[in-house]
């Protein structure tokens, strides 16, 4: 396992950014309809809850704070805020609302899970939206700040319209099961942060990222990686439903969930708990909650689950697909997460998941397996047929021991040559299809008759590196050992950027350059200090590296994306030890299916076979 960091300079960074973090977040600007209130405008939303005005337990600043005293009988404690729409206007200018909760020192159930939302009763009563509050830190007893989203919804409010505020406070335990609590806890200020962390007192969100950068800087490579590694975990526990396991797509207040991003959350946790950020038990808890979520609510079609649902429900938003290749995500994190925490329900429950999916039924003719399927339409006509993400797909697929599709369909698979023989290639060039596989599945040492994939994949980094240096002459962003050009968002939005010239624009994704770093270590290193020295807290946010940025036309994303997280985390962590790739090894359906496509031990270290290549250039 891999050797814990925690010594010298990596301990001092990681002190001094999470008390940048803290006091970045910390302050902000006072919500003024919050501190003019009573206490007799507080409802309980028929929890039972009580409030009274305590001058025994002073708020930070050193006003009285409100004890809330639950009932003891229901599951959420509840607190309900009269406001107008004037009182609300200022939340338009801001991204988040922080609010104290003290935690005695003699709680023995304190509430863990925090929700805000707004109602609408201008007329009939209409929901508005909410969303999970996170702790600032870690939470403990004594004073906490809890940081909700304000949605776009929660912004869009009529200014003489009348609204309701609903806050919840209540402890989930690691089955996701409710508790009651019975016990008093005290609240205190609440304060508005902007969307770029305006603070009180002069200082703001992006003062703390650049000094993290700088911090960052300073340390040596190895350090360096392991600081970003931990930063972009927590991604994956933080934008989590704590009480079903499901992941945001992005980190945006109303992101629903992706069954991708939550494949790579899987496989993140047993990181997590290898290098000591979270305990075995947090990390145990946390995956067994996420796949019963799996086993009974998210909707689906045999075996496979819709590409996006609801963080709440895990039912079908956005209109979209059933999913063969976002749901193979998703079995590769239950399956890394099965293989670490071995011989307990969480395996057993991995594979129950993995074999139920009906493999057979999605491929119609046999063999190639379809993009997806929706109740409207059925399968769409689409089909894995070209070299890409899929062949993880067609590994889990051939490998399945209740459904499996047949060894050929490895074969129908089409392998496009480059002009120059170095490598099969997606004419596109997006780097993240040749990334996946081997962010789970070690193939250094492997290769099947048409090629060595790492090699492979070795080659597809290198070649967009150096199209990013040829272009770095008339393109700002690929100055200073910038590179990194896959699918990603833009300034116009989500596309599948790729390192040729029709499908750039100058948009780079640090994801990206950085998940090369098995591949092309010195190059991807170069990069990572490339983009912290010239654009620091631009590209540099809560929880690492932003999605995307594009220094032409100076456009920089505010939001992470998590399969773009989990890349980052995944490659990080096998560059650093083969970690994934040691747990993936284990499984023996995984296995299967490379024994079927006719993996064997490499032979030379070139990309394609040369019996292919004499094949593909004839």
């Amino acid at each position: 396992m891999f050797k814990k960091r925690i010594l010298g300079t990596l301990v001092v960074m990681t002190l001094l950014m999470l008390n940048l973090r803290v006091v970045a977040q910390n302050e902000g600007k006072l919500w003024e309809a919050w501190a003019q209130k009573e206490v007799t405008d507080l409802g309980d939303d028929h929890t039972g809850t009580t409030f009274s005005l305590s001058e025994d337990v002073r708020t930070p600043d050193g006003r009285a704070s409100i004890r809330m005293t639950p009932s003891g009988k229901a599951e959420e404690n509840k607190l309900a805020f009269p406001v107008t729409g004037a009182d609300l206007a200022v939340w338009g200018d801001h991204a988040h609302l922080v609010l104290e909760v003290y935690l005695p020192s003699n709680i023995e159930q304190a509430p863990n899970t925090f929700f805000m939302g707004m109602g609408d009763v201008t007329g009939a009563w209409q929901w508005v939206d909410g969303g999970f509050g996170k702790p600032v830190g870690e939470l403990n007893t004594g004073w906490n700040r809890i940081k909700f989203p304000i949605t776009g919804p929660m912004k869009a409010i009529s200014a003489t319209g009348r609204y309701v505020i609903y806050m919840s406070f209540f402890y989930v335990d690691g089955q996701g099961a409710k508790k009651q609590l019975s016990q008093a806890f005290h609240i205190g200020n609440t304060y508005l942060i902007g969307e770029s962390g305006a603070s009180a007192g002069g200082g703001t969100e992006v003062d703390g990222f650049a000094a993290e950068v700088e911090a960052l800087l300073k340390l040596d490579d190895e350090a360096l990686l392991e600081a970003i590694a931990r930063q972009t975990f927590d991604y994956f526990w933080e934008e989590a439903n704590p009480t079903n396991g499901l992941i945001k797509d992005r980190s945006t207040p109303d992101s629903a969930s992706s069954i991708a991003a939550v494949g790579f959350g899987l496989s993140a946790i047993p990181i997590a708990v290898d290098r000591g950020w979270i305990t075995h038990q947090e990390g145990y808890d946390r995956v067994l909650l996420t796949l019963k979520t799996f086993e009974n609510a998210v909707q689906g079609h045999e075996g496979f689950y819709f590409h996006f649902v609801d963080m709440k429900t895990g039912e079908r938003v956005w209109d979209s697909e059933v999913s063969t290749i976002d749901t193979s995500l998703f079995i590769m994190g239950a399956l890394t997460a099965g293989e670490y925490f071995k011989n307990t329900e969480v395996e057993t429950l991995a594979s129950a998941l993995y074999e139920r999916i009906n493999w057979v039924d999605f491929a119609p003719d046999g063999t190639l397996v379809s993009m997806g399927w929706k109740p409207e339409t059925g399968y769409l006509g689409s089909r894995w047929s070209h070299f890409d993400e899929g062949l993880l797909l067609y590994l889990l697929a051939m490998g399945s021991p209740t459904h499996p599709i047949p060894p050929e369909a490895w074969d129908q698979i089409e392998r496009p040559v480059n002009v120059d023989g170095e490598y099969i290639f997606l004419p596109g060039e997006t780097l993240f299809v040749y990334q996946y596989p081997l962010a789970w599945i070690d193939l250094r040492d492997r290769e099947d008759r048409y090629a060595n994939y790492f090699n492979n994949t070795q080659r597809a980094c290198e070649r967009n590196r150096q199209f990013a240096q040829r272009e770095s002459d008339q393109v700002k962003t690929y100055q200073n050992g910038v590179w990194g050009i896959s699918a990603s968002d833009g300034p116009r939005g989500y596309k599948a950027y790729g390192a040729t010239g029709p499908n750039s624009d100058g948009t780079a994704a640090p994801y990206a350059s950085i998940a090369c770093l098995p591949f092309t270590p010195e190059a991807s290193l170069e990069s990572i200090r490339g983009m912290l020295a010239t654009y620091g807290p631009k590209v540099w946010a809560e929880y690492g590296f932003v999605s995307a940025f594009n220094a032409v036309v100076e456009w920089y994303s505010h939001e992470h994306i998590g399969i773009d997280q989990g890349d980052i985390l995944l490659m990080i962590a096998n560059y650093q030890d083969g970690f994934v790739w040691k747990l993936i090894a284990q499984n023996q359906y995984l296995q299967a299916g490379l024994k079927k496509a006719g993996f064997e031990e490499k032979r030379s270290d070139y990309a394609v076979t040369p019996a292919f290549l004499k094949e593909k250039l004839k």
